[in-house]
């Protein structure tokens, strides 16, 4: 049997099943029929693609659904057999709900929405002649900043897709002119995804900040599935010197031109997180080849020091010494030996530790950047990650060698940390090391701060619609220290946090996360879904993969899944609520 005749063949079953399942929602009432200008039709887009290209997308309306539906069909039969896609991947969104509004008030809301986050299609015309998908208008940039800095309908871009997809019957081009003192409509569709690989058909959400992503049946294999595809993506981005493909742009596939040797380390630290998940030894190798592309290409050593000393230059930026630099190396080394059982970079990661001690001030702080090679102080201060990654660092150094060193410079800083009131930066990397140290030093003070760091930003949490990847690791470290308050029967100490809420919490950015993360349903209307599916991604950034961002999902996620997920009792409620 050909090629085609097998895609055709499956396009004919697959069609099949997606009306079979838009029959059943018909029929328990989700799903109906809609009335655009006095006129009821049922709407349908077809969105068929696979990793290699962008979707090609299709709409259809007819008065009868049976009619729709077979619109439908022999529009993927003539993408299969005139346009020879491989129909991997298949969508089918009907709509649902229609709002009529005059243009100018379109420009008003596009322009107060926060970037990437319009979250309606939007059809120009009531026939729907002109109509795009909230996916489409995203994934290829439709609204941009405008001349004034706002939020606009960009031209350019919307006519560069109308000619990759010939979607519209007239050769005029796309032009908000002649639009003006005229109505358009906002619609929400009923959807469904699926991939030929996959048995099952997924419904999809359609809520305001979720639209598109697939509705799960249990968390703890999503979370696992969620820890193996972007533990397999680093892995695809280590090249075979060591050093990563730093990231994308999503929507036309723009690589980012910039590299930092300290997101190079925390990446590293988050595979072998997800090593001690999945013990795949590929994870691990792939971690030490990249830790052999870090002391090769950007450690140095202290020439006049006592000891060996060293430091991570960032040669991409100016050959700066970030604080946080030799503190990532240093995680990412000492995980990398936990996980192995060796002592490989032992020496290296001690001489790093030497070096971030002589970054520190004698008020108990730190400096944050060097200038090499005069290791002449460049900025006191840079960011506040810096000295959480620091004293963390310092002690996952001490869980291997018990140099007492490590633990003591640890104590002075956290003790100055208290005086100062750190807890308000509610840093994550603070709370883990909060969590750390009160396994050597289970003092009460050292458990408030952690606790202190997390809960007088849960609501703010709970309720922000940006994914964020680091309030999940934040609330877990607070879960953790929590989980280790009560076997150490100081349950007093409960006072300085919300417990019950912060559990809520931890489940909901679980959930809510996951619209940061490419699956093929969204991937498949970017430029080139191959290079960011299954990767995580910052809407508000234009749907930016860097190795950094996929890291923080990766890290959050495998703390829920080994420290949330076996406290769980029964089902755990996957609505997304109050976003």
């Amino acid at each position: 049997m050909s090629e085609e005749k097998t895609q055709l063949g499956y396009v004919h079953k697959m069609i099949d099943g997606f009306e079979e399942q838009f029959n059943k929602k018909i029929e328990n009432g989700t799903l109906g029929i809609v009335k655009v200008d006095e006129e009821s039709r049922y709407i349908l887009f077809l969105s068929v693609g696979n990793p290699s290209i962008r979707a090609r997308v299709y709409k259809t309306a007819a008065t009868n659904y049976s009619k729709a539906f077979n619109n439908i069909r022999e529009k993927a039969i003539d993408l299969v057999r005139k346009n020879q896609i491989d129909p991997q991947w298949i969508k089918i969104d009907v709509v649902n709900s229609v709002s009529q509004l005059p243009f100018e008030d379109l420009q008003k809301e596009i322009a107060k929405t926060r970037k990437n986050y319009f979250r309606s299609g939007i059809a120009f015309d009531a026939g729907f002649r002109m109509a795009f998908l909230e996916q489409e208008i995203n994934g290829n940039a439709m609204i941009r900043d405008g001349k004034n800095t706002s939020l606009q309908l960009n031209e350019k871009n919307i006519n560069h897709y109308l000619n990759f997809n010939n979607k519209h019957n007239n050769r005029l081009p796309f032009m908000k002119k002649m639009y003006q003192n005229k109505s358009v409509y906002l619609f929400n569709t009923i959807s469904i995804f699926k991939n030929r690989d996959d048995q099952q058909f997924y419904d999809l959400y359609n809520g305001a900040l979720t639209n598109g992503i697939r509705k799960i049946d249990n968390i703890k294999d999503e979370a696992r599935l969620l820890i193996e595809h972007s533990a397999y993506y680093l892995v695809d981005q280590v090249k075979a010197d060591g050093q990563f493909e730093y990231g994308y742009f999503s929507p036309f596939a723009k690589k980012i031109g910039t590299y930092n040797i300290l997101r190079h380390s925390s990446s590293l630290y988050s595979m072998a997180e997800a090593y001690e998940v999945l013990q795949d030894k590929q994870i691990i190798d792939t971690v030490e080849k990249g830790l052999d592309y870090l002391i090769r290409e950007a450690i140095v050593y202290k020439a006049d020091a006592d000891e060996e000393t060293a430091f991570v230059v960032d040669n991409a930026n100016h050959q700066e010494i970030k604080l946080g630099s030799s503190a990532t190396a240093i995680l990412a080394m000492t995980k990398y030996m936990e996980m192995t059982k060796s002592d490989k970079f032992l020496k290296v990661a001690q001489a790093l530790a030497r070096g971030i001690i002589q970054m520190k001030t004698p008020s108990g702080g730190f400096v944050h950047v060097l200038s090499y090679p005069t290791f002449e102080i460049k900025d006191l201060y840079r960011i506040i990650y810096y000295e959480g990654e620091a004293i963390f660092s310092l002690l996952r150094l001490y869980e291997i060698d018990k140099n007492d060193l490590w633990l003591n410079e640890v104590k002075k800083s956290f003790d100055y940390f208290i005086a100062n009131d750190y807890w308000k930066h509610h840093d994550h990397w603070l709370s883990y090391a909060a969590n750390e140290l009160t396994d050597y030093i289970p003092e009460d003070i050292y458990f408030i701060f952690g606790l202190k760091n997390c809960n007088n930003r849960l609501n703010f949490i709970y309720h922000r619609e940006t994914t964020y990847p680091t309030f999940l690791e934040l609330t877990m470290a607070a879960y953790k220290i929590i989980d280790k308050i009560k076997k150490l029967d100081k349950l007093y100490l409960l006072e300085y946090i919300d417990e019950d809420f912060l559990e809520k919490t931890i489940d909901k950015r679980a959930e809510y996360q996951r619209v940061g993360f490419f699956y093929p349903e969204m991937a498949m209307y970017t430029k080139d879904p191959s290079l960011i599916l299954n990767g995580f991604f910052i809407r508000h950034h234009s749907f930016r993969v860097r190795i950094d961002d996929v890291e923080h999902y990766l890290s959050g996620y495998c703390q829920y899944l080994q420290f949330r997920i076996p406290h769980l009792q029964g089902e755990l409620d996957k609505t997304i609520i109050g976003v």
